[in-house]
């Protein structure tokens, strides 16, 4: 029997996402279409460019700056092709990234606790590993790991009960806790609901997830639990929009951090859009220079 050949699949039109969305996007967010390029250059002008010598903190606050414009562009996509909860669940990291750039700016004291802290996490990363798949990692490897750990545990212990005086590892690099150092931004302290606890709901295993996803009027018609697979418009919208102003924001700490006077009065242009695009919506989070 001879071997059988087939030609190559076809690949030319192959898409991934939601053609569907594409145009009702753009027409819900036709301000925002028009007048994104205005937003690219500004990104452009930020961070495509050399800061000579960085300390640890501009570092920091430069690629953390960096990943907020990945998942703004990653939430945009979502957006685009109407998974408004999915854009949901970015909002939170993106949130946190924004927060802590915005935090350690203004106490670099901690940068490097914020740095150090790896440490901590690569151990219980191999404690991870470990318990589920073995040893995986070299004894080279492994040993470095605990030592760099034990090297700044101590710095990381807490009290957990005041009054029995017990003490434990801390969970996260600060004992000021996200939404606390949210507080200290006014502007990011107005976003705490829609980039942090609503995300939250989403992207946890818990009833509130599961409720979001319900068909009510199906329910209602009595046919029965149904499970609405439809495109979250609403959501996308919201989620752009709470996507863009934890953007500007990220880009002003930029130009502040870094003293970019270049790119002053292209923010100003992408604030006074981001007013324009508000009229659109109605009364959502809003965004202001510092």
């Amino acid at each position: 029997m001879g071997s059988r050949t087939s030609s190559p699949p076809d690949i030319s039109n192959v898409y991934y996402g939601c053609p569907e969305e594409w145009k009702p996007f753009a027409s819900r967010n036709i301000e925002f279409v028009q007048r994104f390029g205005n937003l690219d250059k500004a990104i452009d002008v930020t961070f495509k460019r050399i800061h000579p010598a960085p300390t640890l903190l501009e570092r920091t606050i430069y690629f953390l700056g960096r990943l907020v414009v990945e998942e703004f562009m990653e939430i945009l996509m979502l957006c685009g092709n109407g998974y408004g909860i999915a854009a949901q669940k970015i909002l939170r990291g993106m949130y946190e990234r924004a927060v802590t750039a915005r935090y350690l700016f203004q106490r670099p004291d901690e940068i490097e606790n914020f740095l150090d802290f790896h440490k901590v996490s690569d151990h219980r990363f191999l404690q991870a590993i470990e318990a589920s798949m073995g040893e995986i990692f070299s004894k080279e490897e492994a040993a470095k790991i605990r030592q760099d750990f034990e090297a700044v545990k101590a710095r990381f212990i807490i009290t957990d009960c005041k009054a029995c005086k017990t003490v434990r590892l801390n969970h996260t690099w600060s004992k000021v806790d996200i939404v606390s150092m949210a507080r200290m931004n006014e502007d990011l302290w107005r976003l705490v609901v829609p980039a942090y606890y609503a995300p939250t709901r989403e992207s946890h295993s818990t009833m509130s997830a599961i409720y979001s996803r319900l068909d009510v009027e199906g329910m209602k018609s009595g046919h029965g639990i149904l499970f609405d697979g439809a495109a979250q418009r609403d959501r996308a919208d919201q989620a752009l929009v709470t996507a863009h102003t934890i953007l500007l924001n990220a880009l002003d700490l930029q130009k502040e951090c870094f003293h970019i006077t270049e790119v002053e009065p292209v923010l100003q242009v992408c604030f006074a859009d981001f007013l324009a695009i508000m009229k659109t919506h109605g009364d959502k989070p809003t965004a202001k220079q510092s």
